[in-house]
């Protein structure tokens, strides 16, 4: 179907949702996307060097991720990390400067720095969304943990 994503094979597993043979699942799974060998070592994009403080905040991030997305995040996300980082920061600026501006009486002022915070603050939004820093992006990452894996433990019922 047009506009369909396609899940991740051990997601529709977990979900019971699939009638795939065993072949076709394998055949799946070797097609998703995967961040191989050296490519998952994240570098620090050259132009963010410039500004140390948000050096930190891509490295933290960056770390997060790696562990959130062991398998998925790498150097092909570096670039989206960094855009999201400075976003970030210039979001935190223009709501620095927007409460500053309270109480000034220049109401153009004040109107085009609501529409810079509103800019950054979509921009961040949306790179949060595609790396999974958001709560909804996240749960379409997170694969549930399958029946099995209970079954496996001694349960009292």
């Amino acid at each position: 179907m047009a506009g369909r994503h396609k899940q991740p094979v051990d997601l529709l597993l977990a979900k019971g949702k699939t009638h795939l043979t065993k072949a076709d699942a394998e055949r799946r799974r070797a097609e998703e996307a995967a961040v191989e060998g050296e490519l998952r070592e994240v570098a620090v994009p050259a132009y963010l060097f410039e500004w140390p403080e948000l050096v930190a905040r891509f490295d933290e991030l960056a770390g997060m991720l790696c562990e959130l997305l062991p398998g998925s995040f790498g150097q092909p996300d570096a670039d989206t990390l960094a855009r999201y980082v400075v976003a970030e920061e210039a979001y935190e600026l223009y709501t620095r400067r927007l409460f500053g501006a309270l109480g000034a009486h220049d109401l153009n002022a004040y109107k085009e720095l609501h529409m810079e915070q509103d800019r950054a603050f979509k921009q961040a939004h949306a790179c949060a969304g595609v790396l999974g820093l958001t709560v909804t992006s996240r749960c379409k990452l997170v694969v549930p943990r399958s029946v099995d894996a209970d079954d496996e433990e001694e349960s009292e019922f």
